[in-house]
């Protein structure tokens, strides 16, 4: 039984004699991605900037504009709203800059307030550990005075503890906890159409320390895949197969991220995810087709290598295409029918397959062939240089 061919096994294309447009090609779409990259910037995720993100379920008849005057009227000024699976759920996803009811301005109001009534020590807050502010007096003073100057820089609910031992003056201040005010926030405007028991689904807060934190672990992550990849192919094959995987997935990954730029598809953990995936699965390709033109090398005799290469990218052609196709049928449905989050990882993985299938072909074994003539004019010259040693010393 003969096995599904999108493209004959014994084609004699000349497909490396066209590395010189498809390498123009490339080499205008990673520029353009490098554009776009450094004069828009990524839409990073609230993983990654830090920030408040929830989902809300309210009654189906309720509006995007009326969640967006909610979510301000609440003191969420800066809130994104957008649907959250179909129009008939009634959900709405709302992403705000804000993970507590003080920021750093309201800190130093605060703290001002603090130093009015006299004797203060210190006032320590952290974005970590936004909900909270501690106390340091050299005196003692009366909580519900502490109290009263707090709530007079405009918060609505505090309470305020003594810590420490009895003779010290340390205090701690806790302020009302943001979901409470969400949860409260939305059932007054909205009444019945939300339910403070189940209207508020999930809220996830980030602190920008720890988003910060996290992006550079994520570009980390990514840096040293491509280091281990060269490695490895370094050990796998030889020193000329390297730079053309390592250059294919760096080709990949500034492309997609062009691309996420261009369709404002936010990077997010799981976007992280689908990159270091695009990075495996374009790869595999890379490698198969590398693994083919070694056993071509074997039995070429003097053959140039150019014409193994071509050879090897006839014979492996069908079997990338039928893989990639394959997979990006399964993707393509989960992007149509999903939502959130999967559709935006679906949506990733549908441009990595597309550009790391291409890269596997037209990137990767043109730059071999590039690495294998570099280092052969290298022994070369190595060659007439010790040649010239040699002469220099016989005539001595």
């Amino acid at each position: 039984m003969k096995m599904l061919q999108i493209y004959p096994y014994d084609a004699q294309n000349d497909i490396i004699g066209k590395r010189k447009i498809t390498g123009i090609v490339s080499i205008i779409l990673m520029i353009a991605s490098l554009v776009l990259l450094v004069t828009v910037g990524p839409k990073w995720g609230i993983d990654f900037r830090g920030g408040t993100e929830l989902i809300i379920k309210v009654d189906p008849s309720v509006t995007d504009d009326e969640v967006r005057d909610a979510a301000a009227s609440i003191g969420l000024t800066d809130a994104s709203v957008q649907r959250y699976g179909a129009e008939s759920e009634g959900r709405f996803m709302i992403q705000t800059q804000e993970v507590s009811v003080v920021d750093e301005v309201k800190v130093e109001e605060i703290r001002n307030a603090m130093e009015a009534l006299g004797d203060l020590d210190a006032a320590l807050w952290n974005d970590e550990q936004p909900d909270r502010m501690d106390l340091r007096f050299s005196a003692q003073k009366d909580t519900a005075q502490i109290e009263e100057a707090i709530l007079a820089t405009g918060l609505s609910q505090v309470t305020v503890q003594t810590a420490g031992q009895a003779e010290e003056a340390f205090y701690t201040v806790r302020f009302q906890d943001l979901q409470n005010i969400i949860r409260e926030g939305f059932a007054a405007a909205f009444g019945e159409k939300f339910t403070e028991a189940g209207g508020l689904e999930r809220l996830e807060t980030v602190g920008p320390r720890a988003g910060e934190q996290l992006r550079n672990s994520g570009l980390v992550s990514i840096i040293v895949a491509l280091l281990a990849i060269l490695v490895y192919i370094w050990f796998r094959f030889d020193i000329r197969y390297s730079p053309g995987a390592v250059g294919a997935l760096a080709h990949d990954v500034t492309i997609a991220l062009g691309m996420f730029v261009l369709l404002q598809i936010e990077i997010s953990l799981p976007i992280i995810a689908a990159v270091l995936t695009i990075i495996g699965y374009s790869l595999n390709d890379t490698i198969v087709l590398f693994d083919r033109i070694r056993e071509d090398l074997d039995s070429a005799g003097t053959k140039p290598l150019i014409e193994v290469v071509n050879d090897a990218m006839n014979e492996t052609l069908s079997r990338t295409l039928i893989t990639s196709l394959t997979t990006l049928l399964a993707v393509t449905m989960i992007a149509i029918i999903g939502t959130g989050l999967i559709q935006d990882f679906a949506v990733a993985l549908i441009i990595g397959i597309v550009v790391g299938t291409y890269s596997s072909i037209f990137i990767a074994a043109p730059l071999m062939v590039r690495m294998d003539g570099y280092l052969k004019e290298r022994r070369k010259a190595q060659a007439l240089l010790d040649k010239a040693d040699a002469d220099q010393g016989a005539s001595v």
